[in-house]
């Protein structure tokens, strides 16, 4: 049987019709041509009123879409009705149950389209498509999460489904943070069908509405991940087997698609400010330059402070000028905002709905912006990463990554917690940056024993256990070599990882970060001051706590026992800033502290007491009784006795 397909013109008259069409309707396409499609096909609703007459399709397409589907009886059958508009209007009907995996692959291939030719409907192509994803697939949300071009973060981009508030309980997640993180870090799909008892998940609200399937895809891209998908549901039966291969099918085609769009359009505003800069006309660069963040963001107002001093401003800016700019954490690379769910802003708590941003070039930060929003965009932190994606190519071309600049950064960044990610020059270096992947390995071994020399045979042992040490040597050679092309300005004299007798020694002697000696140092800071002094140091210090020492390596006995430490370590500082709060009446960062404690050692009971009792004491009796009934269904699960004392506690709240 021929499909039944026709096309509109976008008044929604018949221009094409198909072979399916005609001999479903019995009417040939001289007869219907130039007509109106709600006076050929006369559908009707669940209730047998007609509804071409006000269709909804058209009215959708009218109003931006690039899809739309409605259902409807036509020829006494039911029936669904679903176009794609790119110029004309593609109409297709089918049977009402039919869906295939195909319609996920068409609705996105049309979805580029719209993106490629209509940029500036960027936000609602998206969320025209996740809503299309989330009933093909069954589910009840979708989310889209976009990470920025340092991979830092990841931002809500785009939301459809039910419960909204629920879900915009946390927007934005740190590499290795909740679920988005742990699947940014180690670029695997996570799966649950039991959520409310996953550690991991960081959104209580979600929890406590009863969700039970939780999918949560990476979207990658060679030169690495640009998102995370996430689809959620309370049906615990859900075949994840059957989403996941989905996913699979047009996981990359969307990776691709995002970025093809970010970088056109990044580019589209670099040719502006490429005119300007060619003429000499610096300040007409930085006006197209912000025009096109104001465009994208759809600010009122956007504010630029340059590391020169230079204050400048594009939209009508209302708002005063922030006096605590100079000090603002958006410096070190971090974002932040005011009533729009990103990491609260620690000089203002109310005004106007902002983002505050870094502006990068190269590894740098060098301005910080303010977008300023007279209206909350939806979801509020949506236009975060796009603008981050928008502005790196312009960014580089105004303020090119000096060479004393490049001197004073250090070479290496590296981070260990929550998994290795290494940056030489600011450039994320992936695995295969190392030739063999055992080299990567080589490196975290090195790193576990930081300040240490390890003999050939000890690296060998742990690389290759019970193997032949005369065979193993050499392949440890292939590996140095692979490791110092990846790390060293020039491998035949090392300045990182140092040769020492028989063995070698990570000992940089160039300029160099690393996240666990900074952890530590911002500690031991924060160990000799008292109250929100102390506050601060302690909250700089867990932002770089992302999860366990090389988390990519669960099961490698040599990083046990540092990866031991450092989680006590954060965990007793979250005691402390817990206590800290409570005594400064910050309940929501004290309780917070206690949950994420409770994520780090599921069993540590006197965070279970601490919590609930800041629960009681607030008014929160529901959330104290939730809590205490997963802590019991846990204890239970494993043997172990409950507390009395805390059920005492929880049923003197009742």
């Amino acid at each position: 049987m021929n499909r039944i397909r026709w096309q509109l013109d976008p008044r929604g008259c018949i221009r094409a019709w198909g072979p399916g069409a005609a001999a479903f309707f019995r009417l040939p396409a001289e007869q219907v041509l130039g007509k109106p499609c709600a006076e050929v096909v006369r559908g009707t609703d669940g209730f047998g009123r007609p509804l071409c007459g006000r269709c909804p399709v058209l009215r959708e397409i009218k109003y931006g879409a690039y899809q739309a589907s409605t259902a409807l009886s036509c020829g006494g059958k039911r029936l669904r009705c679903q176009g794609f508009a790119h110029g004309d209007i593609h109409i297709e009907l089918k049977p009402e149950s039919q869906r295939d995996s195909s319609e996920v692959l068409a609705s996105l291939s049309w979805a580029v389209r719209k993106l490629t030719d209509e940029p500036e409907r960027f936000f609602q192509t998206l969320q025209v498509f996740l809503a299309g994803l989330r009933k093909n697939l069954g589910m009840e949300a979708a989310e889209l999460f976009l990470a920025d071009p340092q991979e830092r973060y990841l931002v809500l981009t785009a939301y459809d489904g039910v419960h909204r508030e629920a879900f915009m309980e946390k927007p934005w997640f740190a590499w290795g943070e909740g679920y988005p993180g742990l699947v940014a870090l180690g670029h695997r799909a996570l799966v649950t069908h039991d959520l409310a008892t996953d550690a991991r998940y960081l959104r209580q609200k979600v929890k406590k509405l009863g969700y039970k399937t939780y999918v949560c895809y990476p979207l990658e891209l060679p030169q690495g991940l640009i998102g995370v998908l996430n689809l959620a549901s309370r049906d615990p039966q859900i075949d994840d087997e059957a989403l996941l291969e989905q996913l699979s099918l047009m996981g990359p085609m969307l990776a691709a698609s995002l970025y093809m769009v970010l970088t056109r359009l990044g580019e589209r505003g670099l040719l502006s400010i490429a005119a300007a800069l060619r003429q000499g006309h610096e300040s007409q660069g930085l006006e197209a330059f912000l025009a096109q963040a104001t465009t994208l963001s759809r600010a009122s107002c956007v504010r630029l402070v340059l590391q020169d001093g230079r204050n400048l401003s594009q939209g009508r800016c209302e708002a005063p000028e922030c006096p605590h700019v100079q000090q603002c954490p958006v410096w070190q690379g971090k974002v932040r905002g005011v009533k729009v769910g990103l990491e609260p802003c620690p000089h203002t708590a109310e005004g106007r709905l902002r983002y505050c941003l870094p502006l990068w070039s190269g590894g740098s930060v060098v301005g910080v912006q303010q977008f300023h929003f007279a209206r909350t965009p939806q979801p509020p932190s949506q236009a975060v990463a796009p603008i981050l994606w928008l502005e790196r190519l312009g960014a580089e071309a105004l303020w090119p990554h000096s060479e004393q600049a490049e001197k004073e950064s250090p070479l290496l960044e590296i981070h260990t917690l929550g998994g290795l990610q290494v940056r030489r020059r600011g450039e994320l270096l992936s695995a295969k940056a190392f030739g063999r992947r055992q080299a990567y390995t080589l490196l975290k071994l090195l790193l576990a024993h930081r300040g240490q020399t390890l003999s050939k045979e000890e690296l060998c042992e742990c690389l290759w256990p019970g193997e032949d040490p005369r065979e193993t040597q050499r392949r440890l050679h292939v590996l140095m070599h692979g490791l110092r092309q990846a790390l060293e300005t020039d491998p035949t004299q090392p300045q990182i990882v140092l040769r020492e007798g028989e063995g070698y020694r990570f000992a940089p002697q160039v300029r160099y970060f690393l996240d666990l000696e900074r952890f530590e140092a911002l500690l031991h800071e924060g160990d000799g001051l008292e109250g929100t002094a102390a506050l601060e140091r302690y909250r700089e210090a867990l932002a770089l706590y992302k999860g366990d020492f090389l988390a990519d390596e669960p099961y490698a006995d040599w990083a046990e026992l540092e990866r031991s430490y450092l989680r006590e370590r954060a965990v007793g500082t979250l005691f402390r800033v817990a206590q800290i709060a409570e005594a400064l009446h910050l309940v929501h960062e004290a309780q917070s502290a206690y949950r994420r404690i409770l994520t780090l050692d599921p069993w540590r009971e006197e965070a279970y007491h601490a919590l609930i009792g800041t629960m009681v004491l607030s008014g929160q009796e529901f959330e104290a009784r939730s809590l205490f009934a997963q802590y019991r269904a846990r204890m239970e699960r494993e043997g172990l006795p409950v507390s009395p004392e805390l059920a005492h506690l929880v049923h003197m709240s009742a």
